[in-house]
């Protein structure tokens, strides 16, 4: 019995510990611009539809980066007025060639929107990088501020 609560409190450390951050940046940015919308599913709001966005931002530690969004609706429940759409990002930060943090992950939004509902709070994955993020893990939490701005919390591993 000893042996499997070692063996029990030991595998729970373990995972416990994989999901703490080896570091985070935060990166803010105002309201968002309309994006470039594909209508690529049915006529209107559709499975297959996809909204591109390029715009800046700012690191915490004052940085400028640009980022770029690609959002591809994947499943509407009409009665909810809900969509789930699944997104690829990239950070580009500095001249925006050599030091990048990739992102992906699927959301739900409201139906009459193109974003989150503002003071929603969505994770996605962080699922690597380039240059000094090469290698890069770990996860994204993206909140949408009261004010229309947004906030991304990168934690890195």
């Amino acid at each position: 019995m000893r042996f499997i609560n070692l063996f029990t409190a030991t595998l729970m450390t373990f995972f416990a510990s994989q999901a703490i951050a080896e570091s985070t940046i935060v990166v803010t940015h105002p309201a968002i611009p309309a994006p470039t919308f594909l209508d690529l599913g049915k006529t209107g709001q559709s499975i297959g539809d996809i909204r591109i966005w390029h715009f800046p931002a700012k690191a915490d530690n004052g940085g400028d980066l640009m980022t770029d969004w690609i959002m591809t609706t994947t499943g509407i429940v009409e009665n909810k007025k809900i969509e789930y759409r699944i997104m690829n990002a990239v950070f580009s930060f500095g001249d925006g060639t050599k030091d990048q943090i990739t992102i992906q992950g699927i959301g739900q939004y409201s139906s009459l929107k193109e974003a989150l509902d503002e003071s929603a709070v969505t994770r996605r994955a962080i699922t690597g990088g380039t240059g000094k993020f090469a290698n890069s893990i770990g996860w994204v939490e993206t909140m949408h501020l009261k004010d229309g701005s947004w906030k991304h919390t990168l934690y890195l591993k």
